[in-house]
């Protein structure tokens, strides 16, 4: 785990991996997941953060054995590293030194604001053949799975839908977004925001013209919902377990790190974080922009 040691996700996934002292999560208010969220296969064995005592801390909580004072010193004594210092919107930063080192590499969501930045980074890790990985959580979903086993049928073609979700667009609509793109797929020609700073709303055409809006508002309760229009039928998706994404993402990586098989394409990656650029630099504008 590299970073971000004090905040909800590296604290989350540490757990899933290792299990914890469950006094100890309970004195320092850690999130508290079941049993069945533990990810077999794989166990965190080094901590590195700019704040040595918060790679302390979560070291003694999920049982880490090795506190390292450079992310450096990594090199060559882990099988792939995890970079959930999302908050700082600067973990991208950390991912190409491990890239270039042929280490697999998962950067948390969302891996840049700026597309040119997030078209780098992939293109680091192509160039050093790293495995790498990056993605909200939400594509995971238990409720997607279901839909897609239980309900896709009985909608038939989508043609249009809906997402929403709180918080900011960039940072926090990615999880909405993402869990649209999983649904329905890429292949998105353009966008437009009709909706201002923390009220986003914006309308993705796609290439084949199908229309879909994504609203992602700050004074919004917590929810993540995507509602699905088909030619035969409609159907709510709404995402609540949160200890079954998070497992299933970490186990997906394992399995990547494993395989050598991605489970999904890095241009997916690259085209939700497009969509989100773009819907910033439009907002309270009557332009659509190509991505």
């Amino acid at each position: 785990m590299i970073g971000g040691a004090k905040h909800w996700h590296a604290k989350s996934w540490s757990q899933m991996f290792n299990g914890s002292d469950k006094a100890l999560v309970k004195e320092h208010k850690f999130p508290v997941y079941p049993d069945t969220a533990r990810v077999p296969g794989a166990k965190v064995t080094h901590v590195f953060d700019d704040n040595r005592a918060d790679a302390e801390l979560l070291a003694r909580v999920c049982d880490i054995p090795n506190v390292v004072g450079r992310q450096e010193d990594v090199i060559g004594k882990v099988d792939a590293v995890m970079i959930p210092d999302d908050c700082s919107m600067k973990h991208q930063k950390r991912a190409a030194v491990f890239l270039k080192e042929g280490v697999p590499t998962f950067a948390d969501k969302p891996l840049s604001a700026d597309p040119r930045e997030a078209e780098s980074i992939v293109a680091v890790a192509r160039k050093h053949k790293a495995l790498f990985m990056s993605c909200s959580a939400l594509r995971f979903a238990r409720e997607i799975e279901e839909f897609n086993r239980k309900d896709r049928a009985a909608v038939g073609d989508i043609i249009t839908g809906n997402a929403l979700g709180p918080n900011e667009l960039v940072f926090y609509g990615i999880h909405s977004l993402e869990a649209l793109i999983t649904l329905v797929g890429p292949g998105v020609r353009s966008v437009r925001n009709a909706g201002s700073i923390n009220r986003d709303v914006l309308t993705i055409e796609y290439k084949d013209g199908r229309l879909f809006t994504l609203t992602v508002n700050k004074e919004m309760g917590y929810v993540f919902q995507v509602n699905l229009y088909g030619t035969k039928g409609w159907r709510q998706v709404t995402i609540k377990d949160s200890a079954y994404f998070y497992s299933t993402m970490l186990k997906r990586f394992v399995q990547m790190v494993k395989t050598g098989k991605p489970p999904f394409p890095a241009e997916e990656t690259l085209e939700i974080i497009r969509i989100l650029a773009a819907g910033a630099k439009l907002r309270n504008s009557t332009r659509k922009m190509v991505i």
